[in-house]
C-alpha cells in the first residue's frame, strides 16, 4: 500500500472529466480521477494533487478557447480555482520545472517537469506518446511506462490502468518494474 498517492493529473485528463459531464455522463474514469483529488482519498489511501500554476492557466486557456468544450470564461475561470484547492489542501502547488526536458511541446514539458518537482507517483494522461522520452521504459505500450531521472521515479499511466490499480487498493511500487 502506497503511503500517499501523489497524483499529477494532466490537462486531458482534466478536460475529458468536464467534457463526460457536459454531455451527461457519469463515472468514467477521467470524472473519478478528479473525485479522488477531490476527495483526497481512495482505496489506495491518501491523495494528493500534484500541480502547477502553468497547468492551471493553460487549463484555463484551453477551457475558454475550445468550443467543443462549452465551457463560459466564467465558468473556466471558477474549474480552475476549484482545482486549485485541491491542490491548496495537500499542499503541493509548483511554480514549474526547469526547461530541460526535451521534449518540443512545452505544455507537455512542463506536466512532466512539474510530476518531477512534485514528487509524484503517477503522470496519468491519455496522450501517453507525447512523453516518449530517453528517460522512460514503456511497459505496457500506450499504457504505462515507468518515468526514471536521476532522483526521481514515477508512473506514467493511462486513466483505466490507473482506475484499475486504485480499485485493487494497490498502486506496483516503480520498483517491481
Amino acid at each position: 500500500m502506497t503511503e500517499t498517492l501523489r497524483l499529477c493529473l494532466d490537462l486531458n485528463i482534466w478536460c475529458a472529466a468536464l467534457l463526460a459531464s457536459v454531455k451527461g455522463r457519469e463515472g468514467t474514469s477521467c470524472q473519478t480521477l478528479v473525485d479522488i483529488v477531490r476527495q483526497g482519498s481512495c482505496l489506495v489511501g491518501k491523495v494528493e494533487l500534484v500541480i502547477s500554476w502553468g497547468m492551471l492557466n493553460r487549463l484555463q486557456e484551453v477551457l475558454e478557447n475550445r468550443p467543443e468544450l462549452q465551457v463560459l470564461r466564467d465558468d473556466a475561470v471558477f474549474y480552475v480555482e476549484l482545482i486549485r484547492s485541491y491542490a491548496q489542501l495537500s499542499p503541493q502547488l509548483t511554480l514549474g520545472g526547469t526547461g530541460v526536458i526535451p521534449i518540443e511541446d512545452w505544455d507537455d514539458r512542463h506536466v512532466l517537469e512539474t510530476s518531477i518537482a512534485g514528487d509524484a507517483t503517477a503522470l496519468v494522461t491519455a496522450n501517453f506518446r507525447d512523453f516518449l522520452v530517453k528517460d522512460l521504459t514503456v511497459i505496457i505500450p500506450q499504457r504505462h511506462g515507468i518515468y526514471r531521472s536521476a532522483n526521481r521515479s514515477f508512473h506514467l499511466v493511462h486513466p483505466y490502468l490507473m482506475m484499475n490499480w486504485i480499485n485493487r487498493g494497490e498502486v506496483p511500487p516503480v520498483s517491481e518494474f
